[in-house]
């Protein structure tokens, strides 16, 4: 009888010490340093593509501020006055993902300004830069572009190198150097392929009851073409 593995979910790393800082994201991570110095800043938005760790610096700011972590998607599902907290900041997260949808973009419109009235900082994060989307409310998109924006970018190979073994210690698997040099090599140079190359190493590495080596390595590649 075929074993089934047994998904159970891996820890994350998710403390300062556990973050990554290269120069693909110390724009972000300076701008979380700065804080409460945001030289009159209302806003601050991180920009990154996914897996970037924008999440991760998001639970960062929260730790160090106090504050509470909302998806832009929930805004509209309380009253903008009990979301923003007076002198004090919160996290949006994944806005760019509401942007279309009338009600969700006037509840975020609301939260801002109530923000500003209660001298509250927001720390918003996105995917997609918002010159580059369709907005419902102009006024929103004009308020939204006037915050700075630190910029997450595409990672270098030093970072992909750690990424790697930050990913699969979260696993509890230690990889040998040349194993994780070979992925650097040959994987599309972003998060979600390292998030791609780890999951499926760790899963398939337990059914197959295998040593997570080049060969081992080189048929998951070629299967994510």
């Amino acid at each position: 009888m075929q074993q089934l593995p047994l998904l159970l979910e891996h820890r994350r790393l998710l403390g300062r010490e556990d973050f990554l800082v290269s120069p693909c994201n110390v724009e972000a991570v300076e701008w979380i340093d700065l804080y409460p110095e945001w030289n009159n800043n209302l806003c601050v938005v991180v920009l990154g593509e996914k897996s970037s760790g924008k999440t991760h610096l998001a639970w960062l700011f929260s730790e160090k501020t106090g504050s509470k972590v909302y998806d832009a998607k929930e805004l509209s599902e309380e009253l903008f006055s009990d979301i923003v907290p007076v002198n004090s900041a919160l996290v949006v997260e994944n806005v760019d993902e509401i942007i279309g949808n009338f009600d969700l973009e006037e509840a975020l419109f609301h939260v801002i300004n109530y923000a500003q009235e209660c001298n509250t900082k927001i720390l918003l994060t996105t995917e997609v830069a918002f010159s580059t989307l369709n907005f419902k409310i102009l006024d929103l998109k004009t308020r939204l572009q006037s915050f700075p924006v630190a910029n997450i970018y595409p990672p270098d190979d030093d970072f992909l190198q750690a990424l790697l073994v930050k990913q699969f210690l979260e696993r509890d698997i230690i990889v040998a150097p040349d194993v994780i040099e070979y992925i650097v090599k040959h994987i599309t140079r972003n998060a979600v392929s390292v998030k791609y190359i780890v999951d499926q190493a760790d899963l398939l590495s337990f059914e197959e009851k295998h040593r997570i080596t080049i060969p081992f390595i080189k048929k998951i590649i070629e299967k994510l073409g």
